[in-house]
């Protein structure tokens, strides 16, 4: 809201779509949170979507910061929205064996 986009930008497809991108994460951040409760999901498991979603919203902040058309503002806002997730490697092994690796070979394609 305090560095839109302007004219040109509004006009550059891959500009917009990284944009988008960013919108749409924080949109589906908001439901799996409103959600977790309703279907009584793990802190934890939680806490390793938001690993990725973290780690995607970086990753588009930085493309739009590299973009040659970003404003000075929008790159400023930008580099303040770059994080890194905490790392915790076990609680990835955790998740991965307990929800991950049990579906291994659970899925058939059709002939």
């Amino acid at each position: 809201m305090t560095a839109p986009p302007g004219k040109d930008q509004q006009r550059d497809i891959d500009f917009l779509l990284i944009l988008g991108e960013l919108f749409t994460l924080v949109a589906y951040g908001q439901l799996i949170i409103e959600n977790a409760k309703i279907y009584r999901i793990e802190d934890e498991f939680l806490d390793q979507i938001f690993d990725f979603m973290i780690r995607d919203f970086s990753k588009f902040a930085l493309q739009l910061y590299s973009k040659t058309s970003s404003t000075d503002a929008q790159m400023a806002l930008c580099l303040k929205i770059i994080r890194k997730p905490v790392k915790d490697p076990e609680r990835f092994d955790r998740i991965w064996s307990k929800y991950v690796e049990p579906l291994n070979n659970a899925y058939e394609m059709n002939p």
